[in-house]
């Protein structure tokens, strides 16, 4: 086959392996896998000899016209009755054929590359008959549509013909010609709006030609075009157009195959657009909920936020003010800090996890875990909701697995995701802000000029002559203490409001984390992305057979 036929086929193979859970595909597969062993058999095909089947109604002359083509008495004949039972095969010696040996096989020399069939009538009653002619008609690779100016329009003719639509190549035969006007036209006419086309016509008058090839006279003008089929036949069906007319059939059934397939199947697109909506709306309204559950039970904790911002801080701490930032902020998180201790590991709950993801990056998403009674009944009544819309859209959901496991895991990525990534980054960013030089110079200037005036006094008044007394340094003292409380006060508002402005950025990284992913029914989603993958396959692939 042409080399695009081939890709098209391996496409299609792939294709009708589908094991996914649309039944409406998978109920396709049978049928293609069928239709593709029938394409690759003829691959194997192209260079036997061709196969012609004569086809028609009782007393058409299609015995008669086998008997003229081969010059001999090789098939029983009648004008008024089925006289066909069993085909009768004319093929060249030797030729290894697969019909079955009970029927009348003939070798002859008259037609070198060519097997002819003379099929049972079209119209017979014998069902034995009729589907010898269609065993036959499988296996043929070009029909000679014989009848005569009563029969061309026979239904049972044409009931054996338009199911070979595009797969079989015809050929017209009027089988008595006489000089009554030929039917060619009409014929042709209702062929056409049939959907069947036809590569030639020819009005012969078969029992002349026999007649005159038996008392071994010349050909005379009363046979009509016999003498134009028998070069079709001889000259015209040469090894390149036997191999042409081969390829033409194959490629009619793969497109018959694939337009059959793509109307049952995109038959339901419309569904699955249906579907993704419905499993869109679920999606969100699990993530919202997700997402509220998270937030109280995590982001609703502001010392959460300022645990992490103060230890940031205390890391990166300089100066007078930074160290005494440092101790507080020791003694501060004392308690959080206890929790990572072996003592305290087993009561670490999903508030110590998330600091330590916001502190250090360094826990795994799949040791935190945030499921709960809520979340899970939650998903679960909105995924009884979806399993009822795929059922309808000819989804398989027996077995299937909740997905409540697969959803929590993602869950807890997602927000292992924000906390150790945007919201940790922005957290260290805040405490390098606070703790830059600039800054700490700035609060360790008070203090240190407080101290520095008040060393100069002392000094000077030494050299005075005078000493100080305790209330001086008491004083001195309470002063520096207040400076110093000052400004640990408004560090610890900035730090808070920081913090604060760091949780709300990580709520907004939260939300888009959890809503915008999509992932509360990844098995769903992954099924029906695949169905609608294989819609899409399939249109390409009629594309592709109707630009070959």
């Amino acid at each position: 086959m042409p080399e695009s036929i081939a890709t098209i086929l391996e496409r299609l193979g792939r294709l009708a392996d589908y094991g996914g859970r649309w039944d409406v595909l998978r109920n396709e597969c049978a049928l293609l896998h069928d239709r593709i062993a029938e394409l690759r058999e003829r691959e194997t095909r192209l260079d036997d000899l061709l196969v012609i089947a004569l086809v028609g109604g009782s007393g058409v002359g299609k015995s008669t016209l086998l008997n003229a083509l081969a010059g001999d008495e090789l098939a029983k004949m009648s004008e008024f009755r089925p006289c066909t039972s069993v085909p009768s095969i004319y093929h060249p010696p030797g030729a290894r054929l697969e019909f079955s040996q009970d029927w009348h096989h003939v070798s002859g020399s008259a037609l070198e590359s060519l097997v002819i069939v003379d099929t049972p009538d079209s119209d017979t009653i014998v069902t034995e008959h009729r589907e010898t002619t269609l065993e036959v008609l499988a296996m043929c690779d070009l029909i000679l549509v014989c009848a005569d100016g009563e029969k061309y329009l026979d239904e049972a003719t044409w009931s054996l013909l338009r199911p070979l639509k595009n797969e079989r190549t015809l050929v017209c035969i009027e089988t008595k010609a006489t000089e009554v006007p030929s039917v060619q036209e009409h014929w042709r006419q209702r062929l056409e709006e049939n959907g069947l086309k036809t590569s030639g016509y020819f009005r012969v008058n078969s029992r002349r030609t026999l007649d005159r090839k038996l008392s071994g006279q010349p050909a005379g003008d009363d046979e009509y075009d016999f003498a134009d089929l028998e070069r079709f036949l001889h000259e015209g069906l040469t090894v390149d157009r036997i191999r042409g007319i081969k390829r033409s059939n194959a490629a009619g059934l793969l497109s018959k195959t694939l337009l059959t397939l793509e109307e049952r199947i995109t038959s339901r697109e419309e569904s699955l657009n249906e579907l993704r909506k419905v499993l869109d709306a679920a999606d969100t309204e699990v993530s919202k909920e997700s997402f509220e559950i998270v937030r109280s039970r995590l982001f609703a904790e502001p010392h959460l936020w300022t645990y992490a911002l103060g230890r940031e801080i205390s890391l990166r701490s300089k100066g007078i003010v930074g160290t005494l930032f440092r101790l507080l902020e020791a003694l501060r998180s004392l308690p959080a800090r206890m929790s990572g201790w072996t003592f305290w590991q087993k009561r670490a709950s999903a508030g110590h996890q998330a600091a330590s993801l916001l502190t250090d990056g360094d826990l795994v998403a799949e040791n935190l875990d945030l499921s709960s009674r809520d979340l899970k009944a939650g998903f679960l009544a909105k995924r009884g909701g979806v399993s009822l819309e795929f059922a309808r859209a000819g989804f398989n959901t027996s077995g299937a697995d909740t997905g409540f496991e697969q959803f929590s895991e993602e869950l807890n990525t997602q927000i292992t995701a924000v906390l150790s990534g945007p919201a940790r980054d922005r957290i260290v960013a805040k405490a390098r802000a606070l703790t830059s030089w600039p800054v700490a110079i700035v609060a360790d200037t008070p203090p240190l000029i407080f101290v520095a005036v008040s060393g100069y006094n002392v000094v000077a008044e030494y050299f005075w002559g005078a000493i100080l007394g305790a209330g001086f340094f008491v004083h001195a003292g309470t002063v520096l203490t207040i400076i110093l409380a000052l400004e640990m006060f408004a560090l610890s508002l900035v730090s808070r409001y920081f913090a604060w402005s760091a949780r709300q950025a990580g709520l907004k990284d939260l939300r888009v984390a959890l809503i915008g992913n999509r992932f509360a029914f990844r098995a769903e989603r992954d099924s029906l992305d695949d169905a609608v993958a294989r819609i899409a396959e399939i249109h390409e692939l009629r594309e592709a057979v109707l630009k070959d």
